[in-house]
Formats: structure tokens, C-alpha cells, sequence
């Protein structure tokens, strides 16, 4: 088959839109192949531009081929061969840049100026649109207001509805408005068409800025730009976002009115917004409403309405996924986990197990949400082996619960001292790369404390350590009072040497808690130490902590232990008021006579005439 023949037959297939990918690739090599005459370039541009547009051929795959047939037509050929034009670069580099190859695309821009081809905005815009997804959108405004003007390729409305979105994307709406005032100032120049004044007022609405939405409407209407159903949908949607329903409603009045048929995304607005406001009255009723307008309910519409059903505590009307299914709507991830949700709220724990199975015999795989929901659910009414079990169950499912899961479920075990199961799924926590938080350390260090488990209290704690997490107050706190508690005043003196090692500043209720813990294992001498460490590391006892200290001495009738603080806290500076001074010659008549009362008052009146 002669060239022209060749190139006729590649017209035809590519205007029939029938053309496979081994046909494609070989009609390609077959062109290649030609050399009297050579082919026109329009024909590589063609087979090219039919593997950009094949259904089926994803991207992954798209990009390898279409640069693989590139360098075919680039390469330096002894027979003369056509080189690329404007055209083939462009459909390269919107190649590259769909599947995120930013950098190569740019590379080919820079071949075609070195080839000295003339640049036009359908070069540019892929580029830009790339930028704008990657959020590098100050190099995508550097495009259109620079680069581009310097090569004299002026940017064309696609480039700046491109960057407008860009900016409403990244939170720019601001940015966004200006660009927008800028082109209706300059409308003989560029004026901006309905998907322009449609992305910004979408923005505006995102960040709740509904005023201005409305604004940029107005303004809209005034220059002839009539509003498209997507337009009034964004209205409606920022509307039932804060609450404003009758509004939402309004809007949708006036969309009829100006001819526009709402479609399944302005009903599942709506829909959604009513629900959420628990103003849907008759959800059955809703979906017959929709279905009678001509609009097939989606798995969004059904979603919202099982939502609403299981707000309102209806879970057995909720139960519409073999409608859905007869409808040839198939139920989604969301979908099962608003069921699951509502039958746990009613703690049908029985139907939300089967919601979950039946999910997962669909193949679908539960995400953190539906993990969140079935752990929370289970551990509020202690049903924590199901919780660890549905954790296990959702690991072999590839479904990674997170730290928070996780947490829940450790904290559950933790409570109900099952410290070996509780740090088993520690472990298989870190196994599966989920990092651990304070809270999850505090609930094994204080369950591992509680049970007088002190060498695995230590390497927990060693381990948070060492992982960076700086414990805070509430962690040494339960370590030192349950070791206190348990007679291990020793093991808490030297956890508190540990915590002023590491440059932590203890304060009195630490220091408190060891006192006490002294108290109760008997040993005044170690009590004082502690006072005397306090005043060296400025945190010097205070009045209640004296009184306190002589007070539990006077509890265990030790007298002597007793003087010794009260004398102490005397020269410190600190004196008995007069209820304490009551309470204390109280108990030391009862405990020591007349003469162990007389000598309280004593010393107390010789501490009192050395001032």
C-alpha cells in the first residue's frame, strides 16, 4: 500500500473512532516505513491523538507509548522524515502532564523553542494546569502574566480559567476575584465566559464568603452572562452548607424559572442539606419526587436518605440497598458505613457485623471511618475482645486503622488490666508502621503503674522516650503515685531524678506525691531529703505542704516524725494558724499527754521569740 493510500485508510479509522492500540501502533510503524512520498506529519498527529482520546488505555500506560512513538518522529532519519510540528508537542506534553511528568513536559517546551516552532496557548495550558494541580501556583501566574507574553503567545481564556482555578484550589480567592475584575475591565481584550464567574463564585462559596458569591451573581446577570446549572448547584450548595435551606429552596425556584432543570447534584444538595437539618420529613417521598422528574436517584441521593432514615432512629427504613442495587445504583463505601453507623447508634451490633461482612464480600475495603465507627461502638459497651478482633480482621483486609483506633481500643484493654493483650497490639501497632502518641503511652504506662508492673513500666516508658515523645505531666504523675501507692517510694525518687536529668523542672505535685509516698513507707530522713531537694531546686515547700506533712505523721501517731517537720517548717519561716495550731495540740495530748503538748507549745513560743 502506497504512502497516500496509507495515510487515507489512517484518516478514516481515526474519524470511525474504532481504532485499537495494536492497530494504532501499527499503522504508526507502517507510516515510519514510508519514504516515496514521506508522510505528512498530520497523519503521526492523528494516530497520536488517538491513543491520547482511547478509552481503556490508562495513563500509566498511555504516557511510555506516546513518548516511545515521540522519539520516533524526533530521532534524525536518512530518509528525510517529517519532524514534529506545534501539534505533535502538544498532544506530548498534555500527555506528560497528565500523568504528572511536569518536568519532561517542560523539556519538550523547550525542544519545540529550540526548534524554533512558534508557541500558542494549547502548548501552555496543559502546562499550566499541571502547575495549578501540583499548587506551585505562583510559577503558573508567572506563565500567564510573563513567560507567555515574552515568547508573544498571548494567554487565551482557557489559560485563565485555569488559573483561577488554580487559585480558588489553593484558597486564593482574593487572588482569584482580582484576576476576574482584571478581565471584565479589559472585556474588549478577553472577556470571561461562564465557567470563569462559575469558579470563583465556587471558591467564595468553599471558604463561605456566600455574600460575595452572591455579589459576583449580580454583577453576572449584568454583563450578559447567563448563570448554568453548575453555577446556581454552588449557590445552593454553599446555602445548605450554613444552614440557609428556605434560601437554598428560593435559589432553586429561580433556576426554574430562568428555564435551568436542576440536575441529580442540585437534588443531592438539597437532599443532604435537608438532612443534615433534620427537615426531611419523608425521605421515601423525596426519592419518588426525583425519580418523577425524570432524574435517576445515584449512590449519592440514597446515601443522604439512609442518612436521614438513621438520624431520625429509623434504621429498618434505612435498610435500601436492595432497592438501590434493583436500580442498578451500586452501594459505596460511605453508603455501608452510614448504615453501620446507624444500626451501632441503636446497638444492633449484630446487623452492623453483617453490614460490614456484606461490604466486604463486594470487595470493598473498609476505610478509617468505618474502622472509627465499629471501635468506638464496640468499646463504649466493653466489648473489647470484638473490638481487637475487628482491628486483626481490618489489618488482613489491608484497611489500616490509624493511631486513634488504635488508642481506643488499648485504652479499653489498659482499663480492664489486660496488659498483656493491650501491649500485644502495641506491638502490632508498630509492626504496621501506625505511630504511637502520649495518649496511647499513657493508657499502658498508668495500666502497667496500677499493676505494680514496674520493670514493664520502665521500658514503656524508655520506649516513648526514645521515640522522641516528651512525656508530660499527667504520665509522670500516674507513674510516681502508683508507685508511691504500692510502697515503691524508692523507684519514684529515682524516676524523679530521671525527669530533672532530662532538664524537666518538677513541680510541688510531684514532688508532693513522693513526700507522701515517704510518709507511708515510714522513712523521715527521706523526707527531709526531699524537702532539702526542693529548696535547691527552687520549688520550696509551702505552707499546706507542711501541714499536710505533719498532719499525715499525726494520722500514723508518730509524734517524733511530727516535730521534726513542724520544726522544720518554723524555720522556714512558716507558723501554725490557729485552727492548725488547735488540731495538732489536739492530737499530740491524745498521743503524747500533757508533757507532748507541752512541748509543742514550747517550742513553738521559742520559735516565735526568735523572730
Amino acid at each position: 500500500m502506497g504512502t497516500r493510500q496509507l495515510e487515507r485508510l489512517v484518516r478514516e479509522r481515526y474519524r470511525s473512532g474504532r481504532l485499537t492500540v495494536r492497530e494504532t501502533l501499527d499503522l504508526f510503524h507502517r507510516l515510519l516505513a514510508c519514504t516515496n512520498p514521506v508522510p505528512s506529519i498530520s497523519s503521526f498527529n492523528f494516530l497520536l491523538s488517538a491513543l491520547v482520546r482511547m478509552k481503556g488505555f490508562t495513563l500509566t500506560t498511555l504516557y511510555p507509548t506516546v513518548l516511545y512513538l515521540f522519539v520516533g518522529l524526533a530521532r534524525p532519519h536518512p530518509r528525510g522524515m517529517t519532524s514534529p510540528d506545534v501539534c505533535t508537542y502538544a498532544l506530548c506534553i498534555d500527555c506528560c502532564t497528565r500523568v504528572n511528568q511536569l518536568d519532561l513536559a517542560f523539556l519538550l517546551l523547550g525542544r519545540l523553542l529550540k526548534d524554533r516552532l512558534t508557541a500558542n496557548p494549547v502548548l501552555f495550558n496543559p502546562l499550566l494546569q499541571g502547575l495549578c494541580r501540583d499548587n506551585r501556583i505562583s510559577e503558573a501566574a508567572s506563565m500567564v502574566f510573563d513567560k507567555m507574553p515574552k515568547l508573544g503567545c498571548s494567554p487565551n481564556l482557557i489559560s485563565y480559567n485555569t488559573l483561577i482555578k488554580g487559585y480558588c484550589s489553593a484558597g486564593k480567592t482574593s487572588s482569584a476575584t482580582e484576576l476576574l475584575q482584571k478581565m471584565i475591565g479589559e472585556s474588549d481584550h478577553l472577556k470571561p465566559n461562564v465557567i470563569t464567574f462559575s469558579t470563583v463564585i465556587d471558591g467564595l462559596c468553599k471558604e463561605g464568603l456566600l455574600s460575595k458569591a452572591f455579589n459576583l451573581f449580580e454583577q453576572m446577570h449584568s454583563l450578559g452572562v447567563m448563570p448554568n446549572t453548575f453555577t446556581y448547584n454552588t449557590l445552593i450548595n454553599g446555602l445548605c452548607k450554613q444552614g440557609a435551606i428556605a434560601k437554598a429552596l428560593q435559589l432553586l425556584d429561580c433556576m426554574a424559572s430562568k428555564g435551568l432543570e436542576p440536575d441529580i447534584v442540585t437534588y443531592n444538595t438539597l437532599v443532604d442539606g435537608l438532612c443534615k437539618k433534620g427537615l426531611l420529613e419523608n425521605p421515601g417521598k423525596l426519592l419518588q419526587y426525583i425519580t418523577s422528574k425524570g432524574h435517576m436517584p445515584d449512590v449519592v441521593t440514597y446515601t443522604a436518605v439512609i442518612n436521614a432514615y438513621c438520624k431520625r432512629g429509623e434504621i429498618e427504613k434505612a435498610e435500601l440497598l436492595d432497592d438501590m442495587i434493583s436500580r442498578g445504583v451500586q452501594p459505596n463505601v460511605v453508603t455501608y458505613n452510614t448504615l453501620i453507623d446507624g444500626h451501632c447508634k441503636k446497638n444492633n451490633f449484630k446487623n452492623a457485623k453483617d453490614c460490614l461482612n456484606e461490604m466486604l464480600s463486594k470487595g470493598m475495603s473498609p476505610d478509617i471511618v468505618t474502622c472509627s465507627i465499629v471501635v468506638d461502638a464496640f468499646c463504649k459497651v466493653r466489648e473489647t475482645d470484638e473490638a481487637v478482633e475487628l482491628l486483626y480482621s481490618l489489618l488482613s483486609k489491608r484497611c489500616l486503622p490509624n493511631t486513634v483506633n488504635f488508642n481506643t481500643v488499648i485504652d479499653d484493654l489498659c482499663k480492664k488490666r489486660l496488659m498483656h493483650k493491650a501491649e500485644k497490639l502495641l506491638n502490632v501497632m508498630l509492626v504496621n508502621g501506625v505511630t504511637p502518641d502520649l495518649v496511647m503511652y499513657n493508657s499502658v504506662i498508668n495500666g502497667n503503674s496500677k499493676l505494680g508492673r514496674w520493670k514493664e513500666t520502665i521500658r514503656v516508658f524508655k520506649e516513648m522516650v526514645g521515640r522522641g515523645l516528651l512525656p508530660d505531666e499527667i504520665i509522670y504523675v500516674s507513674m510516681m503515685d502508683s508507685m508511691c501507692k504500692q510502697a515503691e517510694s524508692k523507684e519514684a525518687h529515682k524516676l524523679l531524678d530521671f525527669i530533672v536529668g532530662e532538664g524537666i523542672k518538677p513541680d510541688a505535685g510531684l514532688y508532693n506525691i513522693l513526700l507522701f509516698g515517704y510518709i507511708a513507707d515510714g522513712s523521715i530522713n527521706d523526707v527531709i531529703n526531699v524537702l532539702d531537694i526542693m529548696v535547691l531546686n527552687h520549688e520550696a515547700p509551702d505552707y499546706s505542704t507542711y501541714i499536710s506533712l505533719i498532719k499525715a505523721y499525726i494520722k500514723k501517731r508518730k509524734v517524733e516524725e511530727a516535730n521534726c517537720v513542724l520544726k522544720r517548717m518554723m524555720q522556714e519561716g512558716f507558723k501554725p494558724d490557729l485552727d492548725a495550731f488547735a488540731y495538732i495540740h489536739e492530737m499530740f495530748l491524745e498521743m503524747g499527754g500533757v508533757d507532748g503538748a507541752n512541748d509543742f507549745v514550747a517550742m513553738t513560743n521559742v520559735m516565735k521569740a526568735d523572730d
